[in-house]
């Protein structure tokens, strides 16, 4: 144990400021590049936040993601934790960290507070639980990596949606090299290419695995509770996913969150410099923990939080998602305490967990071992007339040394001790750890009775403070109070479950009682395994669930839960790769309530640059809020996926300064690289209060001004105001294109003959312009199957055209179009 240190504490010179703060020991690079105060994340002139995710361990670490990446949102999240480390303990070398053990805490009095340095238990009960671990990644910088999916007869009283989802009716397997740009055939697949777990054990698939599992077969009918034999689900990665790429190792959620942090701030710090928070996307505030939600009739509208001993409120509009990701029991005594439903805290589930450890010599298995280094992974289901489990199987053989490397592969570290001591040089080590279902009880109307079944959690009569990061007054919290307890069922399973894996490890060893040593067979505490779950149910009945599909609470606009807290049942499958994919699938749904246009009309794209091309200069920066801003230029972005011919389109819009200028484009070709692609062969919709004409350098133009077609139709009508969002809608139908500006037409072109379809594109004009575009969304009027168009050459020849200015017909002369961009800059954005 190192000699402790004086603590460190902040210098009383507000003054005294540095980028970057040092320790004795370390500079704190990785702290200071991935976490942001309260302050910088939440006062920095940005969007309002599209998302807030409370909770940065597993499962709100990966929703924060993707919601990052799969859409233009602007997410806050928030960990009552620091951060540790930014991978899985065990990619680490003998780094020294630890899950804490589990401990009864049923008061204050009992807490041991902070363990293992960031282990706590914020709430109380009667049952040993190991609490969380306070940190960004959670206890997936700590957990196993076993990831089986729940099976068809688990999912039996899930909605048959979410079945059909997860698991494919056809049955097709997950190709572990599928062809680039193929699409998963479910979205458990999806999940277990992301992970590791498919391609499934490519560290393990060695001699002693496959002497194992042919033993296993063989003997397999000679249990009567035994099912199955399949690979083993780990979430393990050991070969690169391409060439020229490392291997991920132990999954956690740690990394691909931290990358994707360093992605935004890199992104904005290229674009807007040093003071580029305002643009950022992504923020993480550590050592916050939110006490409650306060509502506004039926969204959540602001969050209550503290950090370090001062409270914060962050205010947020109803159309912010508030996902909870504090694990299941914590995220329970959230909403009991935001927004309490008489079935919120009943279904909670656990698992039945028994860990047998067995020596089987050699020669029971055949194994002649040339290779001094092998480790072994297998799954085993079972089912009995109480419910159903499985054993994970872990297998190791060692000769003459080698151990070091191998023990970074065992999948569970607590597992790792008993191995260890157990290892000879002519036996297999082999530890069958059993994992049994619990039954949830959803009835709100059965006494709530300590000790006794059905399992619930609820508010405690305890209120204290909240450890182990915050001093937070006791009256400001009721904590959970949780009662998990096995049933007759439950203990019957149990016990069979216990029975099958001795049976199964005799039945290894032949029987023979020299070839076997049992080191122990011995049964976790109810509360050890981190697989609470049920507690915020999901389905489509508000009177029978507490969330819906989607993991939105019934009765809040605005809040969901990512977490095993939704599964109606549990099984006896870990539930991290089930709640992984929720959580996606939350993201998913968030990002679309965002996009939400009016009835007939969908968004292109997912509110960003997902789905675009651009040519030419300029940037075109997504700050979340669906929101792109254009800045620079010339240049242009053009929808990609798709081109189109007659339609409405609407686009939301704001100015920066009166002198902005860009243009929203229709009907052109592909450009190939050539900005001027657009302004020659396509439509502009101008977007530029001035009106300026670059070819008589004057302003005024109507011709120029916004509103209209540009150089083929005048605009009438009010000019839009600056630093207020206002709305175009554009007709083409024909050779009729109609624009409304807030409603009001403004411009009308009823004989347009350049190109009768193409892409829909938006204008980055010149340096110093900043125009905001949102909510893109298109009504196809004519859907087809639309064939590239090849680029005409359009070298100064003059199109007749009949205009319409506002409702008021008035021919015009032929006019040779004009190109927009390359006009001088004129006054940049103060």
């Amino acid at each position: 144990m190192p000699t402790n240190l004086p603590r460190l504490i902040s210098t009383s010179n507000s003054s005294d400021r540095v980028e970057v703060q040092d320790t004795r020991f370390t500079t704190d690079v990785v702290g200071r590049y991935v976490c942001s105060t309260w302050d910088e994340a939440t006062n920095n002139g940005g969007v309002a936040f599209d998302a807030v995710v409370i909770g940065a361990g597993m499962f709100g670490a990966y929703c924060a993601e993707k919601l990052y990446r799969n859409a233009n949102q602007r997410v806050l999240v928030l960990d009552a934790g620091p951060l540790l480390v930014t991978e899985h303990v065990q990619n680490l070398s003998r780094i020294g960290l630890n899950a804490a053990g589990a401990v009864p805490v049923s008061s204050n009095a009992d807490d041991p507070g902070t363990r293992e340095r960031v282990w706590g238990m914020p709430w109380r009960s009667k049952v040993a639980f190991p609490g969380l671990a306070y940190c960004l990644g959670g206890r997936s910088l700590f957990w196993g990596g076993w990831s089986p999916r729940l099976t068809p007869t688990d999912l039996q009283q899930w909605p048959q949606e979410i079945r059909d989802q997860l698991q494919n009716p056809a049955g097709v397997a997950c190709d572990p090299n599928p062809v680039p740009g193929a699409q998963p055939s479910d979205e458990y697949c999806r999940t277990e290419r992301e992970t590791g777990v498919v391609p499934s054990g490519d560290y393990i698939s060695q001699e002693l695995e496959a002497k194992l599992r042919a033993r296993m077969e063989a003997v397999r009918g000679a249990v009567p509770t035994l099912d199955a034999i399949e690979d083993a689900p780990l979430a393990v990665q050991a070969a690169p996913p391409a060439s020229g790429l490392f291997s991920f190792d132990k999954w956690s959620s740690a990394p691909i969150f931290v990358d994707a942090v360093r992605e935004d701030a890199g992104r904005a710090m290229a674009v807007g410099g040093p003071d580029s928070n305002w643009q950022r996307r992504l923020f993480f505030v550590p050592r916050v923990h939110v006490a409650r939600l306060l509502m506004t009739g039926s969204a959540v509208t602001g969050i209550e939080a503290w950090e370090g001993d001062q409270q914060r409120f962050l205010a947020i509009p109803p159309q912010c998602a508030v996902v909870l990701a504090t694990g299941t029991i914590e995220a329970t005594r959230l909403a009991l305490a935001s927004f309490p439903t008489p079935l919120m805290g009943r279904n909670l589930m656990a698992h039945l967990r028994t860990n047998t450890t067995v020596r089987i010599h050699r020669s029971a298995l055949g194994l002649a071992l040339t290779d001094p280094l092998q480790a072994a992974a297998l799954l085993v289901r079972g089912s009995t007339p109480d419910g159903r489990y499985h054993l994970q199987v872990t297998a190791a053989a060692v000769r003459g040394g080698s151990e070091d490397t191998m023990w970074q592969a065992v999948p569970d570290i607590d597992l790792l001790d008993r191995m260890l001591q157990g290892q000879r040089e002519d036996w297999i080590v082999i530890t069958l750890r059993g994992i049994g279902e619990m039954q949830g009880d959803r009835d709100p109307t059965k006494p709530k009775v300590t000790g006794a079944p059905p399992s619930w959690v609820d508010l405690s009569d305890q209120a204290e403070p909240l450890p182990p990061f915050s001093p937070m007054p006791a009256e400001q919290l009721q904590r959970a109070w949780v009662n998990l307890v096995a049933g007759n069922a439950e203990k019957r399973l149990w016990q069979a479950m216990d029975d099958a894996a001795l049976a199964l490890a005799h039945k290894l060893a032949n029987d023979d009682p020299s070839l076997i040593q049992v080191l122990g067979q011995q049964r976790d505490g109810l509360g050890t395994t981190h697989h609470e779950a049920g507690t915020l149910w999901m389905g489509t009945d508000p009177a029978k669930s507490v969330t819906d599909l989607d993991g939105k609470f019934h009765h809040v606009s605005n809040t969901y839960v990512a977490g095993p807290a939704l599964f109606p049942t549990l099984g006896s499958a870990n539930p991290s790769l089930t709640a992984l994919t929720l959580a996606r699938r939350t993201a998913r749904a968030i990002q679309r309530k965002s996009l939400v246009p009016e009835t007939d009309f969908v968004a292109l794209g997912t509110g960003g640059l997902v789905g675009w091309q651009q040519v030419g200069t300029g940037r075109f920066i997504e700050l979340g809020g669906n929101i792109i801003e254009v800045d620079g230029g010339p240049g242009i972005l053009w929808y990609s996926r798709q081109q189109f011919e007659d339609f409405v389109l609407r686009v939301d819009f704001r100015l920066s300064s009166p002198t902005d200028n860009s243009g929203v484009f229709l009907r052109f070709p592909d450009p190939a690289g050539n900005p001027d692609i657009p302004v020659q062969q396509g439509y502009e919709v101008q977007i530029d209060n001035t009106g300026f004409n670059p070819q008589t350098n004057s302003q005024g133009d109507p011709y120029h001004r916004t509103g209209a077609i540009y150089g083929l139709a005048p605009a009438s009508g009010s000019l839009p105001s600056i630093q207020q969002w206002h709305t175009y809608e554009i007709e083409a139908i024909g050779a009729r294109i109609t624009v409304r500006l807030d409603g009001q037409q403004v411009s009308q072109l009823v004989n347009a003959s350049r190109s009768p379809r193409g892409f829909i594109g938006l204008q980055a004009h010149h340096g110093g312009s900043k125009v905001q575009f949102a909510r893109i969304r298109v009504k196809d009027l004519k859907p087809a199957t639309i064939q590239p168009l090849k680029v005409q050459p359009s070298a100064g020849a003059k199109i007749p055209v009949q205009a319409i200015p506002g409702d008021a017909t008035q021919p015009v002369p032929p006019i040779t179009p004009t190109p927009s961009g390359g006009s001088p800059i004129r006054t940049r954005r103060p």
